[in-house]
């Protein structure tokens, strides 16, 4: 009994409360129970699926600290999708308490090593890297890991940038990944890994009528605290425990509310402060800030109808027929290659288009590739864009660098561009290098603009289902990237719905710009 008992009480959540100071006083968990567990679990992949103001920043910090405290030269990436967001985590959170906790002080900080906001490098060999990445994961894709967090993951493109960040791990015998954020859509990325995770809820027992219950709905709050939903009796979360409502799991997720924390249950004011919040905020906003719930569907501009209404009475097929070429001033193709899938089954699509009389693009020819290898299908894309006789070709990029600079071989340099997507508010720069930086909510927006004022033509609906499909699958979310808490709308699909062909259509519109001479250009450092 005595060894249990000593054996328990080296847990990193007693590690934490032994050696950690916060804001000027010795870290406890005393007022956030339902943090022992988060704190004290051993498992490959994490998600914190939480609402806002319940510590997930501070235990992010901490955990970051006691891993490289723990483990001498372990390395930690730490990404947040913007620059901002990541110098406030390293200036507020991770340096103050550095610094601000004696031991931790003694221990892991050299005053002879230099280290900066995106790099700390501590006394025992340890690394903690900060970077950013929203949809462009470039920045980190050099970085060698041990353990990666992804704070504020909702506002993540986590299809374009978690395979990369996994590589980042691939020669560590590690490779942890702990995901924070708030939920927002029911089709966000962090809804979808919730999912499939062990959805762990923190369950309390009423002690009226003996119903374990958890807190994922307004109907739970009552005029002083978190009320039982049978009888009515109100419930303690200081006596809650984690409860794992899906058994068959690869990624351990825990949804933390601000109703679970006992302050906010046992300060009258604060519990006030949740009702007012009730009141006042909109409801996906309450459910998702408050409760930490996913809520509404993401806003799209085009409906399935206005699209419908793109489509024209032909088919697609190879050669062109004639008659569809007639009027055609030039053609042009896109090509977006697979990434291998990231939970759903990526595809490589090409797009032929052909600008009218009426400088409409309409669709010659597309083609979508169910494999995951892009280079099994350089050959194949190459031989449509010839037989098609594209004369100016874009292709992705970003996962699909390797499969344009093929594609370039096969069709010449003269005709084939690559684009990557990026964020910079403006729609292209050249990188001065061998590709276009293209912002991909500009390119979207402008793009989504034309379907929606008929600029675009696609061939009949039982040809056209699928692309169409592509194209919805896209939503508007605004996310938190700028300075001070600004504002910016960006575009997100869910994992497990693609957006291949709407992305191989962009690429092609881009190649139309590139062959008329129409692409505006912007420098920017």
């Amino acid at each position: 009994m005595a060894a249990h008992a000593h054996a328990r009480a080296y847990t990193r959540s007693h590690i934490a409360e032994s050696l950690l100071w916060l804001d000027g006083h010795p870290f406890s968990l005393h007022d956030y129970p339902y943090m022992k567990g988060i704190y004290d679990i051993e498992a490959p992949e994490i998600l914190l699926k939480t609402s806002r103001q319940v510590a997930k920043t501070t235990t992010a910090a901490n955990r970051i600290i006691l891993d490289s405290l723990l483990r001498h030269h372990f390395k930690t990436l730490y990404i947040t999708p913007s620059k901002d967001q990541t110098s406030r985590f390293s200036n507020t959170r991770l340096t103050k308490i550095l610094h601000h906790s004696p031991l931790i002080r003694e221990a892991l900080i050299d005053p002879n090593t230099t280290s900066n906001v995106f790099l700390q490098v501590l006394k025992n060999g340890s690394e903690i890297a900060l970077s950013y990445a929203s949809d462009d994961p470039d920045r980190v894709r050099s970085i060698s890991t041990d353990s990666t967090f992804i704070d504020e993951c909702q506002d993540v493109d986590q299809p374009a940038v978690i395979p990369v960040v996994r590589e980042c791990a691939g020669n560590s015998d590690f490779g942890y990944i702990l995901f924070t954020g708030t939920p927002k859509s029911l089709e966000n990325s962090i809804e979808h890994q919730w999912q499939k995770s062990s959805k762990s809820e923190w369950i309390m027992q009423c002690t009226g009528c003996k119903k374990w219950q958890y807190v994922d709905s307004v109907k739970s709050l009552g005029k002083k605290g978190i009320i039982c939903l049978k009888c009515g009796k109100y419930l303690n979360p200081r006596e809650g425990q984690w409860y794992d409502f899906n058994k068959s799991f690869n990624l351990k997720g825990f949804h933390v509310s601000q109703p679970m924390m006992p302050r906010n249950v046992e300060i009258p004011n604060r519990w006030n402060r949740i009702l007012r919040k009730l009141e006042g905020y909109p409801s996906t906003r309450f459910k998702n800030e408050v409760l930490g719930i996913s809520d509404a569907i993401g806003a799209r501009i085009v409906s399935y109808d206005e699209l419908v209404a793109l489509c024209e009475n032909y088919y697609v097929e190879l050669p062109i027929p004639a008659k569809l070429m007639k009027g055609i001033r030039m053609v042009v193709g896109g090509v977006d290659w697979t990434g291998g899938g990231y939970d759903y089954v990526s595809r490589t699509v090409c797009w032929v288009w052909g600008l009218t009389e009426d400088f409409k693009l309409k669709t010659l020819y597309f083609k979508i590739f169910p494999g995951l290898n892009a280079m099994e299908d350089v050959r194949k894309v190459a031989r449509i864009f010839t037989q098609t006789k594209c004369q100016v070709v874009v292709g992705d990029a970003g996962e699909g660098v390797i499969a344009t600079a093929y594609l370039r071989e096969e069709l010449g340099a003269h005709r084939v561009f690559a684009a990557q997507f990026g964020g910079f508010e403006r729609l292209a720069k050249w990188n001065k290098k061998d590709r276009f930086i293209i912002d991909k909510t500009a390119a979207t927006d402008t793009f989504m603009l034309m379907l929606k004022r008929g600029g675009v033509i696609f061939p009949d609906i039982r040809q056209a289902e699928t692309p169409i499909r592509d194209i919805l699958n896209m939503f508007e979310e605004k996310t938190r990237t700028g300075r001070g808490g600004a504002t910016r709308k960006i575009w997100r699909h869910a994992p497990t719905a693609p957006d291949d062909s709407l992305q191989a259509m962009i690429f092609g519109w881009l190649a139309m710009k590139i062959a008329q001479g129409t692409l505006e250009f912007y420098e920017k450092a």
